[in-house]
């Protein structure tokens, strides 16, 4: 990758100014300069279009002349850690200011809060601890109260560590699209409830699964794949994954018969399916009132943008899934009742009442069972979906969410996730972030927070370049986090961080501080092999995985057949492949002569990777991680990957059923070899897992 050009003084301030990254290290540990079209494309999508180093500096001169004349602004948001308000200094400008809380209860606070003069300066100031929750400040000027013109902070009060993963625990990874069972359940939640319960009646802690979030149905979208980890919105279900059988209204209106063999599943199909049932279940519901129709207009009532909601899928259905082709005020949000069809507005929100009361009747049915759900969250939304539609001030355009380029992927990778705009999402007071948040949050024991350096910065590629043109984008670490924070003391839910890849040391360090587990995955570890014969060593509360969704399964990779897949797509040269195979045979060698050498895996059985790998996650049992989990498929020596990243039509992609239907897993060898190694060593009082629980913050100051 050739080195552009060093950035204009001015041009580089002006970048600095909004947040863009103008150097950055890549992932071998390079130095990178960003060139001045990204700068200035970047500029744009952030608001502040620029036409080269001569505008970029009066631009600046500009709001520097501001700055001078004019009062220091107050900044638009604030973080209370443990309801510990900081001192705001007012300064010069702000006279006679006085400052009201607005409690996010909607109750009188009292006088919470008052501008007091300190050592010379004036400053507001809490007179005592303010509760968790999501507050703001409101600061007069003379009659600006009477007039409309107060101005206000939002103020985030949240516990610095919410409740951590329980430590010394295990559990499972059931990828929903995958699970099946010999009665015709295939992909739906009762699929999920069903493994899951067998799990934790082994001794799970965790079932752990990926977003269930919001997708196009094929009557909207005929030629889409499953696409998980770009939903449509972050604050609505995937109606695709709901079990039919287990709505009332939908009694009588499904067909007779069980949904076939064990095939590939595409939520988004049966979504299609579905849909016009949703809309009679719908008018049902409402014919027969009662208790039923009120818990739905009282979770229609719950989420104020359940009808905005409602009208954008009943556009789609109108005009198509891409935006662009919409009437301008459709794009804004602003989609009137009578301009789309009012049974497809009703079928929508009746699905997503029908999957919240299921996903909640799942929980708290793995709950009783002893093992807590674990629910993924993206890091961003599909830019054709609801959530840039709901909130476009809280949105960028002309950028993408990507990655740079690593060694995996030499020229980058472009998500096709719209950002959020840093400082329009933040002076909006985070509707987004948190409404995301609070989603996903309210029904699990734990949530993985996907890509979750996004919290800090994320990499954007400007429309109509390259992935590896791009630049990181900085975001306010402390106000995001302190949103995950208060949103997981709110529900009692852990936080899982997928801080894989090239993330910043500082990052994972303040994420730990606050209780935020990272992630150890050891397949990456294995092909690093500094200290070959050494256990691999999770960091203490961290989740420890053999693999994910994303890299080789364990057999795939003990027998190099994510190389060969590579090679064959072409995205490996034939040199490298060679390369590859050959650092691969000399990291499975050491890692089974580890294994044998420490008694973890019979030297009879050191070529089969099924034992091989019941032997390692023993290993990975006696660690300091927090939890460990089991990808199910590892247990039968499955080679093909759930998802191979950079592909679309060539693999199927997050829609390949499991090998073994649910009812079959109990009794699979593989299963119970497994789940017996990992009870072993994360039994209270095997080697390496006795670190203390860490404290938590979890009651109101």
């Amino acid at each position: 990758m050739s080195e552009p050009a060093p950035l204009p003084a001015p041009l580089a301030a002006l970048a600095s100014a909004h947040g863009i990254e103008t150097v950055y290290e890549d992932a071998f540990g390079n130095r990178r300069e960003v060139g001045a079209e990204t700068v200035c494309r970047l500029l744009g999508a952030l608001g502040q279009p620029v036409g080269g180093p001569a505008e970029a500096e009066a631009i600046l001169a500009a709001a520097l002349d501001r700055s001078r004349r004019g009062p220091r602004p107050l900044p638009p948001v604030v973080v209370a850690w443990d309801g510990e308000l900081p001192e705001l200094p007012l300064g010069p400008g702000h006279g006679s200011a006085a400052v009201e809380l607005l409690p996010e209860s909607g109750g009188d606070p009292g006088p919470l809060v008052a501008v007091e003069t300190r050592g010379g300066e004036r400053v507001v100031a809490a007179r005592e601890r303010l509760a968790y929750g999501l507050h703001r400040l409101a600061l007069d000027h003379g009659g600006a109260r009477a007039s409309g013109e107060r101005a206000f902070v939002s103020v985030i009060s949240a516990p610095r560590r919410p409740s951590p993963v329980r430590a010394g625990s295990w559990g499972v990874l059931l990828p929903l699209f995958a699970l099946h069972d010999t009665d015709g359940h295939r992909g739906d939640l009762t699929c999920l409830e069903r493994a899951g319960r067998l799990f934790a009646e082994a001794g799970a802690g965790y079932v752990a699964t990926l977003p269930l979030l919001a997708g196009l149905s094929r009557r909207d979208d005929p030629g889409g794949r499953p696409a998980p980890y770009s939903p449509l919105s972050r604050r609505w279900w995937n109606e695709g994954y709901l079990d039919a059988t287990r709505v009332p209204e939908l009694a009588g209106l499904l067909p007779a018969g069980g949904a076939g063999g064990p095939g590939p599943f595409d939520p988004g199909a049966r979504a299609g399916h579905l849909r016009p049932l949703f809309e009679s279940a719908e008018r049902a519901i409402r014919r027969a009132g009662g208790p039923r129709l009120a818990r739905y207009e009282a979770f229609c009532a719950s989420r104020p943008d359940a009808l905005s909601y409602g009208r954008f899928r009943a556009a789609i259905e109108r005009r198509g899934p891409d935006p662009a082709r919409w009437p301008e005020r459709w794009r804004a949000g602003a989609i009137a009742g009578d301009e789309v069809d009012a049974g497809a507005v009703g079928a929508h929100l009746f699905a997503q009442f029908a999957m919240d009361l299921q996903i909640a009747e799942v929980a708290e049915t793995l709950r009783r069972a002893g093992a807590g759900l674990v629910l993924d969250l993206p890091v961003g939304c599909a830019a054709s979906g609801y959530d840039p539609v709901a909130h476009p001030g809280s949105h960028a355009t002309g950028a993408s969410v990507g990655a740079p380029p690593d060694r995996f992927f030499s020229e980058g990778q472009e998500w096709g996730l719209v950002p959020l705009d840093p400082e329009g999402e933040r002076r909006s007071g985070y509707p987004v972030t948190a409404g995301a948040l609070r989603h996903v949050l309210r029904h699990c024991a734990a949530a993985r927070l996907d890509h979750v350096m996004g919290l800090s910065r994320l990499w954007w590629v400007p429309a109509g370049m390259g992935p590896a043109e791009g630049a990181y984008v900085r975001y306010h670490f402390e106000e995001q986090l302190a949103l995950c924070c208060l949103e997981a003391w709110r529900h009692g839910t852990a936080l899982i961080g997928e801080d894989l890849g090239t993330v910043e040391p500082a990052l994972v360090a303040a994420l730990g501080s606050h209780g935020v587990a990272g992630m150890h995955v050891a397949v990456f570890e294995l092909d690093d092999d500094a200290h070959p014969m050494e256990p691999l060593r999770p960091r203490p509360g961290a989740v420890a995985l053999v693999d994910t969704h994303d890299t080789a399964t364990f057999a795939g990779w003990f027998e190099g057949a994510d190389i060969a897949t590579r090679r064959r797509l072409g995205l490996l040269g034939a040199g490298e492949a060679r390369e590859a195979l050959a650092s691969r045979a000399r990291a499975r060698g050491f890692l089974v002569d580890r294994l044998c050498a420490s008694g973890l895996v019979d030297v009879d059985e050191a070529g089969d990777p099924v034992a091989v790998h019941a032997g390692l996650l023993g290993e990975l049992g006696e660690s300091e991680a927090g939890l460990v989990l089991v990808n199910p498929e590892d247990c039968w020596g499955e080679t093909d990957p759930q998802n191979l990243p950079g592909t679309t039509t060539e693999h199927l992609n997050f829609a390949r059923p499991f090998a073994l239907g649910v009812s079959e897993l109990r009794a699979d060898e593989g299963v119970l070899r497994a789940v017996a190694r990992l009870e072993a060593a994360r039994r209270p009082g095997a080697a390496g897992h006795e670190q203390p629980v860490a404290a938590s913050s979890t009651k109101e100051p």
